[in-house]
């Protein structure tokens, strides 16, 4: 399935920064980013939308045509106008996705009373995550991919596809794992996991609408 151009994703990981903002300024002025994934969803919330400011901003100064995507927290993306949200697939699961009816608000509306209802797992805020943002959710198995599928995920992050340090305990997937899910989906699948400018063909070449770097962009 042709979905256009092949997407490059940033996702960062201050950790491996001796200097954050300076990495984030270097991949906004490389202009090999088509997206920044701001991954640090560590942070309280407060701290998380200072990161995410600062990152704007820097965005911005650079001219760089990178979007930004925001991990977990729904309600800084809306307070900052970002329009786009990663999720872990078990809080989209438990959120209900995006098809999903928030009783609360229903409820909210009919008692006349206007309140910000909280999804159970903190972070995710469902009148935001359901009505304005566009959602991507990662996956490690077909049948999660199917299943944030039917709940409505604008896009599925699988992986992780070849062996990596951040999950040194366990072995990538594969190449015919994301193949797979590639050509089960009517929904955009990008790949994660040990990818690199050295590997990249691979990912393209098992039909990923894109891929997700860490230590790429920054190597």
């Amino acid at each position: 399935m042709d979905f256009g151009k092949f997407e490059l994703v940033w996702v960062t990981n201050r950790r491996l920064s001796e200097d954050f903002f300076a990495d984030v300024r270097w991949v906004a002025q490389s202009g090999k980013a088509d997206k920044i994934l701001l991954r640090e969803s560590d942070l309280p919330e407060d701290e998380y939308e200072n990161l995410a400011r600062k990152t704007l901003e820097i965005i911005a100064e650079c001219g760089s045509s990178a979007g930004l995507v925001l991990h977990t927290h729904a309600s800084v993306a809306s307070k900052l106008g970002v329009g786009e949200l990663h999720l872990p697939f078990a809080k989209f699961r438990a959120s209900g996705g995006k098809r999903a009816v928030n009783l609360a608000d229903l409820n909210s509306a009919k008692s006349g009373s206007v309140r910000a209802d909280k999804d159970e797992i903190s972070g995710t805020y469902v009148p935001n995550l359901t009505q304005n943002l566009k959602i991507g959710v990662s996956v490690h198995s077909l049948e999660q991919a199917l299943a944030v599928q039917d709940l409505g995920a604008d896009y599925v992050v699988a992986g992780h596809i070849f062996d990596t340090p951040s999950h040194a305990l366990e072995r990538g997937r594969g190449l015919k794992f994301l193949q797979e899910i590639c050509e089960s989906l009517k929904i955009k699948t990008y790949a994660i996991g040990g990818i690199n400018f050295e590997n990249l063909s691979k990912i393209k070449d098992a039909g990923a609408a894109g891929a997700y770097m860490m230590r790429g962009f920054l190597g």
